[in-house]
């Protein structure tokens, strides 16, 4: 009985494709750790940390916050990072893999998974739908 069920695990996860909503409350909860491992750094240091991208986060927080720092958004592409002593934010470029930084100040609800997703300083200013 062990032996079939295994085949079958397995094809059934190969053929598995997640939704664009599955994908993007992934990417929400991954910035939200993202943000989790700031907000530590920043209680420890009294300020946070001054990075420009994800890869200088990560020996920052990395074992000591968090053991593997979320580097990639659901669709595989790269989160940028903005930190200074005084805030932060986290951005997914969503589906479509394209920035649009012209958009980031902008607060926005219910956009298309393809538009930019922003968590600023402990929350979101730019949302996805998950219709």
């Amino acid at each position: 009985m062990k032996t079939l069920l295994i085949p079958i695990l397995f094809l059934a996860a190969a053929t598995y494709h997640p939704t664009d909503a599955e994908r993007a409350r992934w990417t929400y909860f991954d910035m939200r750790s993202i943000a989790t491992c700031l907000e530590a750094y920043a209680t420890d240091h009294q300020a946070y940390p001054v990075v420009s991208d994800i890869d200088a986060l990560r020996p920052l927080v990395q074992p000591l916050y968090v053991v593997n720092l979320p580097t990639h958004d659901a669709w595989g592409n790269p989160y940028r990072i903005e930190s200074t002593a005084k805030g932060y934010r986290i951005v997914s470029a969503g589906s479509d893999g394209k920035f649009d930084e012209s958009t980031w100040s902008t607060a926005a609800q219910d956009l298309p998974t393809s538009a930019d997703a922003v968590y600023e300083n402990g929350k979101f200013i730019r949302k996805w739908s998950f219709k």
